[in-house]
């Protein structure tokens, strides 16, 4: 038996692409379908996917190409494209060079979602946006487990406030699960009673990447939530039906993490400018009343104080008692302020929290652990708890399904 050939994957790939080029039915064929995931690179060329139902296929047009089409190609149109069919030897991807495109009319795809989102606004789910809480307790979060999503939006939030309660309802964002799972995990939040709003989102991607928030459950689910929702779904283009059924939407997670939670710092400077604004106003009425009282004293009239000292006894005493009265009221109005802030801010202390009956568990290096999912089997651990701190040694970790 004749040894076999070996050889690189550079040949193999250059060998589909020859056995391909040979084919007359792919150098120059004609192929229906719908335009998904459109993009300009800055070089000129043009990647797109072109689908049906059942298939999709990568597709590029090149420079030259593109600079003669008479339109612009977008999402949901149906083409008629004409062109090759080749692999790219860097990683032996199968795709279609276009050099013509054609249009055909508007995509099934396309057609569908407008005609849902044309369904949910005839029935008032869009439209309806509430105001998101000034300070919250506790910002729901219902995205992916995995990925940078979940990890931007917790860095803002502790950037921006650090003791900032965070509720995570973990789902997939995409795939064939994941509407039912968006749904499940915004639900959730909405019952719980313990956030004051929630985010719901992912980090980005193609039109195929994001269908899970044009599904209308989700889109339901969101508008029907107890406390106020903000989309994040990250598509600058086009607005997901999450996105119109939201209270509010953001480009990205991070700035939806900035739109619900607020700067601890600019929270306590506003709350001592409006105290030194109320103690300015008093001290000025005060001054005022004073030298108008001394100007009084200084009057010829004061010179027979017997025809007038009854008629400024009374004026100045109605002075005096509009002055206080005023005072009075604006300390207690500032003091109440400050009271509920200085409420709302004290039972976020962590310290507070502890004496609750919670625990802080932190590695060797002094940081918190958030999740069960970073302990190891030998690892030091530090615990504080009301009354003091403590180390310990992980024997057995049990981790719960997320």
């Amino acid at each position: 038996m004749a040894e076999k050939i070996v050889i690189t994957v550079s040949e193999l790939n250059r060998y589909v692409d020859g056995v391909l080029g040979s084919d007359p039915r792919l150098r120059n064929v004609k192929v229906s379908g719908e335009i998904s995931g459109f993009k300009r690179h800055s070089s000129g060329h043009l990647y797109f996917t072109l689908k049906d139902p059942e298939s999709s296929v990568s597709c590029v047009m090149f420079r030259k190409s593109a600079s003669a089409l008479e339109f612009l190609p977008e999402d949901g149109m149906k083409v008629v494209v004409k062109g090759y069919a080749t692999v790219y030897p860097k990683d032996g991807k199968y795709q279609l060079c276009v050099e013509v495109i054609s249009k055909e009319g508007i995509g099934e795809e396309y057609l569908r979602l407008e005609r849902l989102k044309k369904k949910l606004k005839d029935e008032g789910i869009f439209g309806n946006a509430r105001p998101l809480p000034l300070l919250p307790k506790t910002i729901g979060v219902a995205t992916s487990a995995t990925g940078a999503t979940i990890q931007d939006i917790v860095k803002v939030v502790k950037r921006r406030f650090p003791t900032m309660n965070i509720l995570f309802a973990p789902c997939s964002v995409q795939g064939v699960n994941a509407p039912s799972e968006i749904v499940s995990s915004v639900k959730t939040l909405s019952l719980s009673g313990k956030c004051d709003v929630i985010i719901v989102g992912r980090g980005g991607g193609s039109s195929e990447d994001l269908s899970a928030f044009n599904d209308e459950a989700v889109a339901r689910e969101i508008a029907a939530s107890a406390v106020p929702v903000v989309s994040a779904v990250g598509h600058e283009i086009d607005y997901s039906v999450a996105d119109l059924a939201a209270d509010l939407r953001a480009n990205t997670p991070s700035a939806a993490a900035e739109l619900c939670c607020p700067e601890y710092s600019a929270l306590l400077s506003a709350v001592y400018a409006k105290r030194d604004t109320l103690n300015m106003i008093v001290s000025d009425a005060v001054f005022e009343a004073r030298s108008s009282i001394g100007r009084i004293r200084k009057s010829s009239a004061m010179a027979n104080p017997a025809h007038a000292i009854n008629f400024f006894r009374e004026k100045t005493e109605r002075y005096r008692l509009l002055i206080e009265g005023s005072a009075r009221s604006g300390f207690t109005l500032a003091d109440n302020s400050l009271k509920r802030l200085e409420s709302r801010l004290d039972e976020m202390d962590p310290d507070k929290v502890i004496k609750r009956g919670y625990s802080i568990v932190t590695d060797q290096n002094g940081r918190p652990l958030e999740n069960a999912g970073r302990l190891r089997a030998g690892m030091e651990i530090g615990i504080r708890m009301a009354g003091g701190e403590a180390t310990a040694v992980v024997n057995n970790i049990n981790l719960t399904e997320q």
